[in-house]
């Protein structure tokens, strides 16, 4: 029975770690801690219970797993990664774990340097995490309350420069996640994510819908709203402002990726749809070009074994797609940014995931979609 048991929670802990830590060395690892707990329980009898106990804590060691990157410009970019307890399970309170960010600048040749570490930065769940002025960073993620029905509330919070809250707002409801955060012109925050919404107030039925939230720069709420296609499920995945005060939304619904502007206040003013002939289309990242429009790249997932496939669009400011390039690349990974750098190349980065998710990526791509050059950075482990 324990050895049962053991089994179920090292493949639950493999699946959610297996994107960021090094497979062979993580199987050696968990080969020695399985002898040493069953060691332990031959000679002190332990139950069931303690047994499993003992294990989520020996798998609550910390390591260093990257959170995001930040383009500062197409040859600068700020890498994020979180030291951590992986099993939060194992915490007293999952959200007082304490995690320490490290901030990284690298530079379009790739050289990596660390240039800062925010300690004990109090959030269960960091998504994203961005520098806002010298001494300032906003994150955004969720708290997760595990004595009600793991309810999710999607926060954004302020911090400094050694890792201090400022603030933290919640901007969600109580089963949301907030996935991306932009500072307007103003200094204000917007933060974009989903939210789940009822149909009824029986609650017998409802679907995820994109939360938009503007939070002022003392931390204060000022509005959240909700977008769907008649209440059908939709995500929001990332966010980037406009130079008339509006914001341009990208995510998906409907198996589609859903790209949509809305003013300061929140109204749509367009949108444009992705819908490509794979299982589901999903927008990550956007940037403003500064010239005629914004380059969104995401996902086309495959059916097995095929895998996701990547595309790069150029929308114009009248929200029309002008430019449509399928991105050829064997391996699978995840997107973070992505650049125009001319009419002819793009500067794509993410993640490797699985067995080679200690490295992060800077990649140039043609107009073709072909990988033109791309410049490696491990992650420390």
């Amino acid at each position: 029975m324990f050895h049962k048991i053991v089994l179920l929670l090292i493949a639950l802990q493999i699946s959610f770690i297996s994107c960021y830590a090094n497979e062979s060395d993580m199987a050696q690892e968990l080969k020695q801690l399985i002898s040493k707990i069953s060691s332990e329980n031959h000679e002190n009898n332990m139950s069931i219970e303690d047994e499993m106990m003992l294990l989520s804590k020996n798998l609550s060691e910390k390591r260093v797993t990257p959170i995001n990157i930040q383009a500062i410009d197409q040859d600068n970019y700020l890498l994020y990664e979180r030291d951590a307890p992986l099993n939060h399970m194992a915490s007293k309170n999952a959200n007082k774990t304490e995690t320490h960010c490290i901030v990284k600048h690298i530079s379009g040749d790739g050289v990596s340097k660390n240039i800062n570490t925010l300690n004990n930065v109090e959030l269960f769940h960091i998504t994203k995490m961005y520098k806002v002025d010298k001494n300032k960073y906003v994150a955004v993620g969720y708290e997760q309350d595990l004595t009600k029905d793991s309810t999710h509330q999607a926060v954004a919070m302020l911090i400094d420069e050694t890792g201090k809250t400022l603030w933290k707002t919640i901007v969600g409801r109580g089963k949301s996640y907030s996935e991306a955060v932009v500072q307007t012109h103003s200094g204000e925050y917007v933060v974009v994510g989903h939210d789940f919404v009822w149909e009824n107030s029986d609650k017998d039925s409802g679907n995820y819908h994109v939360m938009v939230a503007k939070v002022d720069q003392q931390g204060e709420r000022l509005w959240t709203k909700h977008y769907s296609l008649d209440g059908r499920f939709a995500k929001g995945r990332n966010i980037e402002k406009t130079q008339d005060d509006g914001f341009i939304i990208i995510g998906e619904t409907l198996y589609k990726a859903w790209i949509f502007k809305i003013d300061a206040l929140g109204n749509k003013v367009w949108e444009t749809f992705l819908d490509t002939s794979k299982t589901a289309d999903r927008a990550y990242s956007i940037a403003d070009n500064h010239q005629d429009g914004y380059i969104v790249t995401g996902l086309s997932n495959g059916t097995y074994p095929e895998n996701d496939k990547a595309w790069i669009i150029k929308i114009n400011y009248s929200g029309e797609i002008d430019l449509n390039i399928p991105v050829s690349l064997p391996e699978p990974f995840m997107i973070q940014t992505v650049n125009q750098i001319n009419a002819n190349k793009f500067m794509l980065t993410g993640f490797y995931p699985g067995a080679i998710s200690n490295s992060s990526f800077f990649m140039k791509i043609d107009s073709d979609g072909k990988k033109v050059s791309e410049k490696i950075v491990k992650l420390k482990q």
